[in-house]
């Protein structure tokens, strides 16, 4: 810790990687998260809770006063620290500590920069402040880089190449220090530093409104810029909600479609086993067709053959009945052309069975 005189401190400022920053005392109420410095201490012999010069971050409210909260005084270069290093300060008054407000000013490399909100120039130092990495290359809060080239809107490349946004950044302007110069102590010196300081405050103000059309737009335009921002803004939470509907509903589409999806897979499977099935009994079908059949064409052949089996005989028939009709006609021709009697095949038995008789 550094000291550039009884009001001003030099601490570590995590909000920008530990990037050393001065800090005024100002005599308030403490709030959660600020640092403090301890003023007056009623254990300055037990030099076991803190003491004056000690430095702390309030980290709660006290449940037991409305002036006091709890401060925790690790990891500041204090001359000792009690037990775990949570302590309670504050009483009726706050008389005990002064609240550490933070200031512009860093110090850097042993030297002293004041950080201005403002669209950095090529070659200027710039310190990250609002970190948002876009690209590949990692950067934090507290990096310090310097411009290679300068984009619109205040965009910037860094000599390493990186992509800089301008709400991420402030630039780094040396500020001169002397042993000479007033402290901040001295009443008159403070008045007219802060003379100084408005003046320039003034003068940036007129660049500001004149860089803004001030003078040509009146203040009523910026109540009209205020009232389209809101529009704007309300128009991106509208829009906001409207995609986490989309995606609640794409979600819900995703699950239907999934058990959809799946539902179909099992009627496909369930088809697949249905037509191994089908197939196992055309093929048994076929079998028994094949079967079938050549027992008809076993059957088809027997007909065939009992068919010629039938022309034969009818062809001998018709032989026996031409023969038979050629016999009449010969026997007639011979019963005409003889006194002769023919017998007939039965007289010629009953004649032989006659004469086995009589023998």
């Amino acid at each position: 810790m550094t000291k550039t005189n009884e009001k001003i401190h030099v601490l570590a400022d995590e909000s920008l990687g530990g990037i050393k920053r001065e800090y005024v005392e100002v005599d308030r109420k403490a709030e959660v998260g600020e640092k403090i410095v301890i003023t007056a201490s009623n254990y300055e012999e037990r030099e076991e809770i803190y003491v004056a010069g000690h430095y702390g971050k309030v980290i709660a409210e006290s449940e037991f006063s409305v002036n006091g909260f709890e401060a925790d005084f690790n990891g500041f270069d204090n001359s000792f620290v009690g037990d775990d290093g949570l302590w309670y300060v504050g009483g009726p008054d706050h008389g005990e500590y002064r609240v550490l407000e933070p200031t512009n000013i860093v110090h850097i490399d042993g030297g002293r920069y004041e950080m201005v909100d403002r669209e950095a120039e090529v070659g200027e130092k710039f310190i990250i402040v609002n970190a948002d990495v876009q690209t590949e290359e990692p950067y934090s809060n507290g990096d310090v880089f310097t411009v290679d080239e300068s984009w619109g809107a205040g965009d910037v490349v860094t000599v390493c190449g990186r992509l800089i946004n301008r709400r991420e950044y402030r630039i780094l302007v040396p500020v001169e220090s002397s042993e000479e110069e007033p402290q901040p102590s001295d009443p008159i010196d403070v008045i007219a530093n802060l003379a100084t300081r408005v003046a320039e405050l003034e003068r940036e103000n007129k660049r500001i409104k004149e860089d803004l059309g001030w003078n040509e737009m009146g203040p009523g335009r910026i109540a009209e810029l205020r009232n389209a921002d809101s529009d704007i803004r309300h128009d991106i939470a509208a829009l906001e909600e409207k995609v986490e509907h989309d995606r609640a509903e794409n979600e819900e589409m995703d699950s239907y479609v999934y058990e959809e999806m799946k539902r179909m897979k099992d009627e496909i499977d369930t088809l697949h086993k249905d037509n191994r099935r089908h197939g196992e009994e055309i093929a048994q079908l076929e079998k028994g067709v094949h079967a079938q059949s050549q027992r008809h064409l076993y059957r088809q052949q027997e007909i065939e053959r009992v068919w010629e089996r039938m022309d034969r005989i009818e062809s001998e028939t018709e032989s026996l009945k031409y023969a038979a009709k050629e016999t009449d006609g010969k026997v007639a021709h011979l019963e005409s052309d003889s006194d002769m009697r023919l017998f007939t095949a039965e007289e010629v038995a009953a004649l032989l069975n006659a004469m086995r008789e009589r023998q």
